[in-house]
């Protein structure tokens, strides 16, 4: 069938037809022309219509009544050699030691089929699974559980432990009445207006923070501080109800800082 779809397909290029023209002039889909031309006919619905269509196609590419009504008869002898090859194939029969085999292969397969697998397979995870669960709940059983007179002697224990911390905590602090009666001198400080204020004392900060209008800062000490703010400053500094002027210290990009020695304001 390919050389008689080539035969056409020649045809109808020496004559400048292109498939859609054909399409159009023949009503017949492109897609069944161009299965013919391949040989690939079995894309077309039945033997009658594609036997209209190689007519009516050869037709339409002038080739005489002779050579169609060979074209047909040709289709038709492969056609029926094709039927005489699918009946001859139906009906061989295998040799019987072939049979013989096929028969014990099913039966082998039926045997063992592949659901027992599946199932004997499930069955084994189940049990291995309790198996583990009981190994588990025996290890819990097992576990040692503290009396209650054990319990009872390690929280008194653990009370006393921390009292006794607690103490100690306490101990490195001074009592409230001992503040009360501390007899160093107050470093104050009042904000005439929002003002930033850092001290530092051996290097360690202090205080740093905003200090609002009125607001005041107290501080007994008798060390050596260094007091930074704004400048200019917005606020009075007081050691021991004696002024301070902390406008006398070093200015650096509006920022003043002032060493204090209460040896030295004393």
């Amino acid at each position: 069938m390919k050389e008689i779809g080539n035969f056409l397909k020649e045809r109808r290029e020496a004559r400048g037809v292109s498939l859609i023209e054909v399409e159009k002039d023949l009503k017949i889909r492109k897609k069944y022309l161009q299965a013919i031309e391949e040989g690939n006919i079995d894309i077309i619905p039945g033997k009658t219509y594609l036997i209209g269509y190689l007519r009516n196609y050869s037709k339409y590419l002038g080739v005489d009544e002779e050579n169609i009504n060979q074209i047909i008869q040709t289709y038709k002898n492969l056609e029926k050699s094709k039927s005489n090859l699918e009946e001859t194939g139906e009906n061989i029969i295998l040799p019987k030691k072939h049979k013989r085999d096929k028969s014990i292969f099913e039966k082998k397969k039926f045997f063992f089929p592949i659901k027992y697998v599946y199932l004997i397979s499930f069955i084994l995870i189940i049990c291995i699974g309790l198996l583990f669960l009981s190994h588990s709940l025996k290890e819990a059983q097992n576990f040692p559980i503290p009396s209650p007179e054990i319990a009872k002697e390690t929280d008194i224990n653990i009370e006393k432990n921390i009292n006794l911390e607690t103490e100690a905590i306490i101990a490195e602090y001074p009592k409230e009445k001992d503040i009360s009666n501390d007899t160093l001198p107050f470093l104050k400080l009042i904000a005439n207006d929002k003002s930033w204020i850092k001290i530092l004392s051996g290097g360690k900060i202090i205080f740093e923070g905003i200090l609002f209008t009125a607001e005041v800062f107290s501080w007994k000490t008798d060390q050596a501080l260094e007091i930074i703010t704004e400048y200019p400053t917005k606020i009075e500094a007081y050691y021991n109800d004696k002024i301070i002027e902390i406008n006398k210290g070093v200015i650096n990009n509006y920022i003043l800082k002032y060493n204090f020695n209460p040896t030295q304001n004393v």
